[in-house]
């Protein structure tokens, strides 16, 4: 997720140009993740963009395999999904993406069959989340779809800040070792499967934390109206300033393609 363009005055960001991407590798990292390591030419010049980034991936049709790329005047594709770069070697060129299998859709039904050769075509990626340099802790919240995005903050904060997370996850099978320093304290919060229950374990965990002094900085990540119950009590509970709470919608239940420039601030 990008931090928002203010003022009228702005103008709208071009279209970023697509490039057509191939699998190299997968990897499972549990059984409801996989990542998929991206390469080929049109990658060259591709950098990191900061933590926290996102891009546009375009999957094929339902019965097809190849995937046409945008015109820079023409629609939005159907089947374009906005995703966390998980980590881009620029030397490569490469890219590596996680995607969470959560049924039926163009880009957990690909993922679900990705095999190595398969081609893509993404656009981005868009300039990731600035970490404040004067903050003494974070606390990172999200669910399993905003986990990539996390994972890529914890790389980002400076060792010896603070660093608590609470990450929502279907079961406990769904938790792993994340990045970052090794002080950092993490609350795996087992959900069920049921997405009418998104936020509700998040919610309850935040209830009994103890919330530490100082400038501190908070990223929210999960479904959309989750994220804004989760983030009133956060502002609630901690005493902070609004602008120091950061939340970003990764989905809203009921939604087929949620955007990915939901921002919180309403």
């Amino acid at each position: 997720m990008t931090t928002p363009t203010s003022g009228p005055a702005s103008t709208p960001r071009p279209r970023p140009l697509p490039r057509r991407i191939r699998v190299d590798a997968i990897e499972h990292l549990s059984p409801l993740m996989r990542r998929v390591r991206f390469v080929g030419p049109e990658l060259a010049g591709i950098a990191w963009s900061g933590p926290a980034a996102h891009l546009k991936l375009i999957f094929p049709l339902p019965g097809e395999t190849e995937v046409v790329a945008p015109t820079p005047d023409g629609p939005r594709p159907a089947t374009m999904r906005t995703y966390t770069p998980r980590r881009i070697d620029a030397a490569a060129p490469g890219l590596e993406v996680d995607f969470v299998l959560h049924g039926e859709g163009p880009a957990s039904t690909w993922a679900a069959q990705a095999q190595v050769g398969q081609e893509l075509v993404m656009m981005g990626p868009a300039p990731g989340h600035r970490i404040d340099p004067d903050a003494a802790w974070h606390v990172l919240i999200g669910d399993d779809t905003a986990l990539p995005a996390i994972e890529t903050l914890l790389e980002a904060i400076s060792p010896g800040v603070g660093v608590t997370t609470f990450i929502e996850v279907v079961d406990p099978g769904e938790t792993r070792p994340l990045p970052g320093s090794p002080d950092a304290r993490h609350h795996g919060l087992p959900r069920g499967d049921d997405p009418r229950h998104a936020g509700a374990a998040l919610l309850a965990a935040l209830a009994t934390h103890a919330w530490p002094v100082g400038p501190g900085r908070v990223y929210i990540g999960c479904e959309a109206q989750a994220m804004r119950r989760i983030r009133e009590a956060v502002i609630a509970a901690s005493g902070l300033e609004r602008r120091r709470v950061t939340g970003r919608g990764y989905w809203q239940l009921g939604a087929v393609n949620h955007p990915d420039r939901d921002f919180a601030e309403d």
